[in-house]
């Protein structure tokens, strides 16, 4: 999708961090708004995985709306 200019966010756990910037190289995109969650999501209840959607909701809201390439 990044590659036909249709803006992203990715939500990846700490784990993934690693392999999912080497797939972003891999692919050729520059770069793309990534909101990194703790590891592990697996396991949970929901009232474990609703604090973790919680925690992110506001870096994914802000990933989704304010996020432009270059900035850090």
């Amino acid at each position: 999708m990044e590659k036909k200019g249709i803006a992203t966010v990715t939500i990846v756990t700490s784990a993934f961090l690693e392999i999912i910037n080497k797939s972003i190289k891999e692919q050729g995109v520059s770069e793309m708004a990534l909101v990194i969650v703790e590891h592990p999501i697996a396991g949970h209840n929901l009232e474990g995985i609703r604090k973790k959607v919680d925690a992110a909701f506001p870096d994914i809201l802000r990933a989704a709306t304010k996020w432009q390439p270059g900035a850090k």
